[in-house]
């Protein structure tokens, strides 16, 4: 009875934390539960209302430069960010020093500043610098901060950041609609490309 009492132990503690990595590892307590004299831990979630959406194949947390942390759901067509639902999200992969990637930022900053209603502007920092991050208007991830979105962009995409600034846009479902690697930053194209999806 014992030796069946540990490895139960021992499965549930794995399974504990397979749950918990499988949640982007977003889980920060625990709450006992007892079966028996057998005592685990399993995740304890601590009142949030968000469900999570049923296409949903995999998450991850995402952290800004000021400490928000954003879950983000992956499914088979996009990403849905949680307390972003409904909105055109543009996901930005970028440099904080490459040229390109700087001469951007006016840009973002406009659109974000003209449709603030309904969009919202992440950048995924994938240089490990934030020197310019200041100059951004929009939220803003850095290196250390981005959880899996780079292997789920790869596996959505194949973009493996070979190339920045690299933009995506994901609709009010949260399916991508555009998807470049920009060497100049096609603004009344990515104007129309959001007032077509408002």
């Amino acid at each position: 009875m014992k030796l069946l009492k540990k490895f139960l132990t021992i499965y549930l503690l794995a399974m504990g934390s397979l749950l918990t990595y499988s949640m982007g590892g977003t889980v920060l307590k625990y709450t006992p539960i007892s079966i028996d004299d057998l005592m685990i831990m399993v995740p304890y979630d601590s009142g949030s209302t968000y469900s999570p959406p049923a296409n949903s194949l995999a998450n991850t947390t995402i952290t800004t430069t000021t400490g928000k942390k954003i879950r983000v759901d992956r499914t088979a067509e996009g990403f849905i960010f949680k307390g972003y639902e409904g909105k055109i999200v543009l996901l930005e992969v970028y440099g904080d020093t490459c040229p390109h990637c700087l001469d951007a930022i006016p840009a973002y900053n406009r659109l974000q500043a003209k449709y603030s209603k309904d969009v919202v502007i992440i950048a995924l920092e994938s240089y490990g610098t934030l020197t310019n991050a200041y100059r951004q208007h929009y939220l803003t991830i850095p290196r250390g901060k981005t959880g899996s979105m780079f292997s789920y962009i790869r596996t959505l995409t194949g973009y493996n950041r070979q190339a920045v600034p690299y933009l995506m846009i994901m609709s009010r479902d949260g399916n991508i609609i555009y998807d470049n690697i920009l060497a100049n930053f096609p603004e009344s194209t990515i104007g129309n490309i959001i007032q077509n999806n408002l």
